[in-house]
């Protein structure tokens, strides 16, 4: 709390000392969502310069609301780029929803470089939905306002990127397993 007051009170060392603190979580979030690291740092540097910009009007509310409040900057940040740079394209069939595909749930043996491969690899608008319904935690509604699409829309494409999760999860333990 003390150096966010520091950083309020717009002392040079103590910024730097919170973005070099903050920089490593907010690299791995941006990552998710924009898979060239030269753009991921881009969006950071971007993210960074609102964190800075808007702490006046951050509150401290407990435990984890700093983090979570530049987490959305981060994310809301990376929407930004997507939208101007790599347009989030998605599609609008919905059969997916019914079609989940069967799997027994077993990932042993991905580490985190493994698993983040496999979502850099999903299209744009699956990537987008999955991390923010899956990892973010964010509602079909909010997704769909944030992403300007509808909210079938947002659940057909996590669908789908819960399918080429697990069609690449299956794909990998069966090559290991040969």
């Amino acid at each position: 709390m003390l150096l966010i007051k520091q950083c309020k009170q717009h002392q040079r060392q103590a910024q730097k000392r919170l973005y070099e603190e903050l920089y490593p979580a907010a690299y791995r979030l941006s990552r998710r969502y924009v898979t060239c690291s030269h753009d991921a740092e881009d969006v950071l540097i971007s993210a960074f310069i609102r964190v800075f910009r808007h702490l006046e009007s951050f509150e401290y509310r407990g435990e984890g609301s700093f983090q979570k409040w530049v987490n959305t900057i981060v994310i809301h940040e990376c929407l930004r780029f997507l939208s101007r740079y790599k347009p989030v394209i998605v599609e609008e069939d919905i059969s997916f929803l019914t079609a989940e595909k069967d799997w027994d749930g077993d990932s042993s043996g991905c580490d985190a470089e493994e698993i983040m491969q496999i979502l850099d690899r999903l299209p744009a608008g699956y990537r987008t939905v999955f991390n923010l319904y899956a990892i973010e935690g964010y509602t079909h509604p909010e997704i769909a306002g944030m992403l300007s699409i509808n909210e079938g829309t947002s659940k057909s494409q996590l669908s789908k990127a819960r399918n080429l999760i697990i069609e690449k999860l299956k794909e990998r333990k069966s090559y290991g397993s040969a």
